[in-house]
């Protein structure tokens, strides 16, 4: 039940139905609460909250990425609004009806650069080496910008290097780990940067293979 000093004017506090009264800085308070409050749960919504839930934990995984990766945004965003911006409506695939992140159709990075042009990526007793075609990149980037790759694993590691795109018409990026196999790998992606950090291409996808 409420209390009130008096019934006009008076300090007033507690609770009465779905009315909430309180005294604040000399003055009663009164707010109402709804009869049955609703936490809606329809098919949507559902599947709604569980891709956002994904989209979470994969920001968890790739944070120090992704803070590479979208330097073309507003500046009142930060890289976690545009990856989650670029990748609810299109890095899912339905399972029974239950959203599931699809690898291939994430972005970690997004912008105005062109993509890397993947020629190979394979697993061996050093890590992942992955070759790309850098001449291609030549007429927008330069030898001062930054290729970028990174891959996680399923042992909980997440693998990332970057370096110059350097001369050479067939480029090479290694990420190191002892004995890996192209199984180990969970996802790995490739994108370039330019070197004052202002623009960035979208990240591409790699397989892995042995």
């Amino acid at each position: 039940m409420s209390v009130a000093q008096n019934p006009l004017t008076g300090p007033m506090r507690n609770a009465m139905g779905n009315v909430i009264m309180y005294s604040y800085n000399g003055m009663n308070i009164v707010r109402s609460k709804p009869f049955n409050p609703k936490d809606p749960k329809s098919e949507k919504q559902l599947r709604n909250r569980a891709r956002m839930s994904l989209i979470a934990d994969m920001y968890k995984i790739f944070k120090s990425i992704i803070t590479l990766g979208f330097p073309e945004r507003d500046e009142r965003l930060v890289p976690q609004n545009m990856f989650v911006a670029v990748n609810f409506n299109t890095a899912f695939v339905m399972v029974d009806n239950v959203p599931v992140i699809s690898y291939p159709l994430m972005l970690l990075a997004k912008g105005s650069l062109p993509k890397v042009t993947i020629l190979q990526a394979q697993a061996d007793a050093d890590g992942i080496t992955i070759n790309y075609d850098a001449h291609a990149l030549t007429p927008d980037l330069n030898v001062n910008d930054e290729v970028i790759a990174c891959a996680s694993l399923l042992s909980g590691d997440l693998l990332k290097v970057k370096q110059f795109i350097g001369f050479e018409h067939i480029g090479t990026i290694h990420l190191t780990y002892p004995n890996l196999q192209a199984e180990d790998v969970v996802c790995c992606y490739v994108f370039v940067r330019s070197g004052d950090g202002e623009k960035a291409s979208d990240s591409v996808y790699v397989e892995v293979t042995d």
